[in-house]
């Protein structure tokens, strides 16, 4: 059974389509991975730094175009909440990075399949 030049062109636009939307969308996702790991090393050292001022010290907090002085402990419970919240997101851009990693394998697979078999 013989697919038709036009279907088979057409399909195999498709998942070229497919292909290029994925390799866009793993570039996106391993540049969003990179800034959340900078992130959490970041607040990392900046708890670091803070646990070894003495609790009754005060440390300045920006909020808009203003300084408000709060607790160091509040300060870092808010740092180790803000640590947890992109350590979520960084496991859900592994799993989409996983997922779009298949994605692309596939769509490669197809279109090796495809040239294969017209050749």
């Amino acid at each position: 059974m013989s697919i038709p030049p036009e279907a088979l062109q057409k399909v195999l636009q498709e998942i070229e389509m497919r292909v290029m939307q994925a390799q866009l969308e793993l570039t996106s996702v391993r540049q969003q991975i990179a800034q959340k790991q900078r992130d959490i090393r970041l607040t990392d050292l900046t708890m670091k730094e803070l646990i070894d001022i003495p609790p009754s010290v005060g440390v300045w907090e920006g909020v808009g175009k203003m300084f408000l002085n709060v607790p160091i402990t509040s300060h870092i419970a808010r740092l180790e909440k803000e640590k947890s919240e992109t350590q979520d997101q960084l496991e859900a851009l592994t799993k989409k990075l996983n997922y779009l990693e298949t994605t692309y394998k596939n769509a490669k697979r197809n279109i090796d399949d495809i040239l294969g078999r017209s050749q």
